[in-house]
């Protein structure tokens, strides 16, 4: 469409600059009168103000008419076109759009599009969890649209827009403004709207961590702190930074990190790390365990497993599944036999 509408604009340019030199040479106006005789012509106004007086002028201005109203009727009809399409595009992909979103259920709602928030949302999308960014700025809204992703482009601090994100069936919600006002803000906004919602909430200055907490934050996270420690490691460690790299990174390693809650009835309760089976029978790997908010780094072979714990684990997606199958079961018998 842009296309056809700069060739027609250029047509219509070229019909202008004929007629006006036409109109110099048959009818001798001035150069103001021919462009305004012109222009008066291929619109169709006619106010009839300048008349023609020679035969060669009446024959010039028949094919100016014939021709030049065609080419203004052209560009007039692609204008009103692209006008009117994109409007009414714009309107049938925002429904579209928020009946999506509201169908959204346990979904996360991500505050902020820049840099952080980028990285963010293409990280959900690998690991396909529904989302929906909430940007204010038109250019970075327009552009995760056409990528695919669920947005509302307003202002995230109002409640009416964390409403628009049906926050009151989301999971989660990530703060990753640029500023550490709004990420507190938005942390109010959200824990009044929905209590039980988790929180993760990016900050830039140190001071800002305890406000964030009091805020209702349940993770406060310095993109600073954690590049700057990342860029140290990989001096003073550079083969082990390169080996998480390779498993957290790699396309084509589908080696990946799990919480597994052991809720009641499951077969795992009472048994040990080494009796259970884990890792034998299904290749993943027990990192930690928290248990009533404590964690248990690399627990070892006896320790046993409780209802309640939530098991940090490794392993790739296959058998990360196989262990999800298993600590959902009653008998551990009829699954690994």
């Amino acid at each position: 469409m842009g296309k056809r509408i700069g060739l027609a604009f250029l047509a219509l340019l070229v019909t202008l600059i004929i007629g006006t030199v036409g109109l110099i040479l048959t009818e001798h106006l001035t150069l103001a009168q021919a462009i305004y005789f012109t222009v008066e012509t291929i619109t169709t106004v006619g106010y009839g103000d300048i008349k023609v007086h020679t035969d060669a002028g009446h024959s010039f201005l028949i094919f100016l008419m014939l021709g030049g109203v065609g080419v203004m009727l052209y560009f007039t009809g692609l204008i009103t076109a692209f006008l009117i399409e994109g409007q009414l595009a714009d309107v049938y992909g925002r429904r579209k759009m928020n009946k999506k979103i509201e169908q959204l259920q346990d979904h996360i709602i991500v505050c902020g599009a820049g840099r952080v928030g980028k990285q963010v949302l293409y990280r959900l999308r690998k690991e396909g969890a529904p989302c929906v960014v909430i940007e204010q700025q038109e250019d970075l809204a327009n552009q995760f649209i056409e990528e695919g992703f669920l947005v509302i482009h307003n202002d995230a601090t109002q409640d009416e827009t964390l409403k628009k994100a049906f926050i009151d069936k989301a999971k989660g919600l990530i703060a990753a403004l640029p500023e550490d006002s709004l990420n507190v803000f938005v942390t109010l906004s959200a824990k009044g709207l929905n209590p039980g919602i988790h929180v993760v909430a990016r900050m830039d200055q140190l001071e800002s961590e305890k406000k964030l907490l009091r805020a209702g934050a349940d993770k406060v996270i310095s993109p600073a702190i954690l590049g700057g420690w990342r860029m140290a490691m990989s001096i003073l460690k550079p083969i082990s930074v390169d080996y998480i790299d390779t498993v957290i990174h790699d396309h084509n390693i589908e080696m990946e990190m799990e919480e597994l809650r052991i809720d009641q009835g499951s077969c795992l309760v009472g048994k040990t790390l080494s009796t259970s089976g884990i890792k034998q029978q299904t290749g993943a790997m027990v990192l930690a365990i928290v248990r009533n908010e404590q964690v248990i780094s690399n627990p070892g072979a006896e320790e046993e497993i409780l209802q309640g714990d939530l098991l940090i684990v490794i392993g790739l997606r296959e058998q990360l599944h196989r262990l999800e199958e298993v600590a959902a079961n009653i008998n551990c018998n009829l699954i690994f036999n």
